[in-house]
């Protein structure tokens, strides 16, 4: 199955971004083994009703070259009805929770990087109505990206570009692409407390909101997030509003490319 955009990718004729199901999703266990039980519980409130839908893609590298950058997409555009949140976990990660996305106005389809301390699964779990609809993907990682410390305190200026934020937007495909400098601290490097992003919301040109982000310690250094925008949204300005658990607040405007 193809999400809105994987079939466009390069290398998935070849198998090499095609997303995995069942078993394969999650390392060869059944679906329901690992941390699923007790990230089920603690995160999604223990539901009733939850299943593994192949409508829910996750794509990502089979293998990590970087454990402090690995990155995924998450598709839901293929399941039936307003998703309104979609969790994503990872198990055996001292941070299991990476963020949670209220799409909102905007597709239901998010791209990001997270920092990875051991092999496992990043399970995406959205939610219609009572429902959840679960994908995930095994990643094989040599771990140690959330104790290791941001690259960023290898500099002593590092601090003169904090919180600079770069967006793009793309009207005719909706796309919008977002980063912004942040060290994304986990608090587990020796000497270095947690500092990292907690939130982020794209608001339209009345300042209604469009779609929220509730962010985690995982989300990598540097983060980059793309989201993808309908088309009367995608044809005129748009804010992005973050903030960190430091209370440090950040915002910008993109206009769409003419």
């Amino acid at each position: 199955m193809s999400g809105l955009l994987s079939h466009l990718l390069p290398g998935e004729d070849a198998g090499l971004i095609r997303p995995a199901f069942g078993k394969a999703a999650v390392g060869g266990d059944d679906f329901g083994a690992g941390m699923w039980p007790l990230h089920l519980a603690e995160y999604l409130g223990d539901p009733t009703h939850w299943r593994h839908d192949p409508g829910m893609v996750v794509l990502a590298p089979r293998a990590a070259e970087d454990s402090s950058h690995v990155p995924f997409l998450i598709d839901a555009t293929a399941l039936s009805g307003p998703v309104q949140d979609i969790v994503v976990t990872i198990d055996y990660s001292p941070f299991a929770h990476a963020l949670t996305f209220q799409p909102g106005r905007a597709l239901p389809f998010l791209s990001f990087g997270v920092k990875y301390e051991v092999a496992g699964a990043l399970r995406a779990s959205a939610r219609i109505g009572q429902g959840w609809h679960v994908g995930a993907a095994w990643v094989s990682a040599l771990g140690g990206g959330c104790s290791a410390p941001a690259t960023v305190h290898a500099r002593p200026d590092w601090q003169q570009g904090f919180g600079q934020m770069r967006a793009r937007l793309w009207p005719e495909t909706g796309r919008l692409v977002v980063n912004i400098r942040h060290p994304q601290d986990t608090g587990l490097a020796d000497g270095i407390p947690a500092h990292h992003l907690t939130e982020l919301e794209l608001l339209d040109t009345d300042g209604a909101r469009i779609a929220h982000l509730e962010l985690h310690e995982p989300l990598e250094e540097n983060p980059s997030l793309t989201f993808i925008l309908p088309p009367e949204l995608a044809a005129h300005p748009v804010t992005i509003r973050a903030r960190d658990n430091l209370a440090d607040m950040f915002t910008g405007t993109v206009r769409p490319d003419t």
